[in-house]
């Protein structure tokens, strides 16, 4: 099974819950609060996500993909943001629990400045032991990393060398961009309100209602003709990709999922959003996967002073370069390859042995990215291209480029 079949209702349902870019009928009310500038113009707020069900019914490694399951579903996402509007500055904390190491992200931008801080290192490291993965990194080395933030432009501009590339700030161009305009919040509207007015409910001061998969593909379908409707909004729109996006969601709903559920509650007081998504698919080898995903956003007023890293609080690139390669040189040394390899940190080529495990890790890292194309960009690509060079011989990296370039040109072998 894909993970693009297993995440598709994930996008889809925080399109459905970021839709907010307005008497007695419930559809009325759930509509205006949905659409409620109120909440979208808010200029801070936290969020978290948690998984509440995953079940897995198959006879493709059904014990180690049950033991995964269980372990995933104490996986939780909590974070808040905040945004100055007079400063263009905005902030984003989010702290991830997977297999019982919290991995923080904390992400601070300036107008076209963007950072990343290196507080996620040490969770990242302890994360990739719990799976055997021997990477390592000294006190010393971690204690250089204390409060230092990376300049993402410049790590971009590294990989890619390209210096004059249009640089785009990704915590605010987040691509939720499809009810910018009067014209699609109209349409989307009209959508909503000709859904059944029984499914809509309201209680004391919460207003509900669950999107169902029929609901979710006539969303997607208005906001795809309106899109291009529109000869300037259409330009954007297919320019940062949402088109194919969109079509590829339609797409998965239709033909790949059994069912998408998505419920929404939303406080007219407290404009606190909660969403539960529920969505299940059936392979075809018959096996099952279903999963209940939870998740709430409650926006607040920023009453804090969101600090903008200078030029002592960035690691720079030589900095980050020495420290990567001492990761990497601790996964050779652990994971006792280091012993095969020359001084230029190539491996022996006449040694069988070395060559077969060698060749055992290129098929896994080549099927994880036939499996999951959509999750290679020009940018990771190139890192893994680069961190690679020095494990693999000419042979090896010539099957890894061309998985590489397959994925970026969008094909699977």
């Amino acid at each position: 099974m894909k993970m693009k079949k297993y995440v598709l209702s994930v996008f889809v349902s925080v399109a459905v819950f970021l839709l907010a870019a307005c008497g007695a009928d419930p559809r009325k009310e759930f509509v205006n609060e949905l659409f409620d500038s109120q909440a979208e113009d808010a200029s801070a707020g936290t969020f978290d996500m948690k998984i509440k069900e995953l079940t897995y019914e198959g006879d493709e490694g059904g014990a180690y993909v049950n033991m995964i399951a269980s372990q995933l579903k104490d996986m939780s996402i909590k974070g808040n943001y905040a945004y100055d509007e007079k400063k263009d500055v905005m902030e984003l904390n989010i702290t991830t629990e997977l297999f019982g190491e919290k991995i923080p992200l904390e992400f601070v931008s300036q107008k076209d400045k963007y950072y990343l801080s290196t507080s996620f290192v040490n969770g990242a490291l302890n994360l990739a032991k719990s799976f055997d993965y021997p990477l390592d990194l000294s006190k010393e080395d971690l204690a250089k990393l204390k409060g230092k933030f990376i300049d993402l432009g410049e790590a971009e501009e590294t990989i890619t060398s390209d210096k004059s590339a249009e640089k785009d700030n990704p915590l605010k161009d987040s691509g939720i961009k499809l009810t910018q305009t009067s014209e699609m919040e109209k349409e989307i509207k009209k959508v909503i309100l000709g859904f059944d007015k029984k499914s809509f409910k309201k209680e004391d001061n919460v207003v509900s209602h669950t999107f169902t998969k029929k609901e979710l593909i006539k969303i997607l379908e208005k906001m795809d003709e309106v899109a291009k409707a529109d000869k300037d909004y259409k330009k954007e729109y297919e320019k940062d990709g949402l088109d194919k996006d969109v079509k590829d969601m339609i797409k998965g709903l239709k033909n790949d999922m059994d069912k998408a559920d998505v419920k929404v509650n939303i406080n007219q007081k407290s404009k606190a959003r909660d969403m539960e998504l529920n969505f299940s698919n059936t392979d075809e080898n018959d096996n099952k996967f279903g999963m209940v995903l939870a998740m709430n956003m409650k926006p607040e007023k920023n009453d804090k002073k969101i600090s903008v890293p200078s030029k002592k609080d960035l690691i720079s690139e030589k900095e980050l370069n020495d420290i990567f390669s001492k990761i990497m040189g601790s996964y050779l040394n652990n994971s006792g390859l280091e012993d095969d390899a020359g001084l230029d940190g190539t491996f022996d080529s006449d040694d069988p042995d070395t060559q077969a495990a060698l060749d055992e890790q290129l098929d896994e890292i080549i099927k994880g990215i036939n499996e999951n194309p959509e999750m290679v960009t020009a940018e990771t690509a190139e890192e893994i291209r680069i961190s690679m060079k020095i494990i693999f011989n000419d042979e090896q990296m010539k099957k890894l480029n061309e998985a590489l370039d397959n994925a970026l040109q969008g094909k699977t072998i």
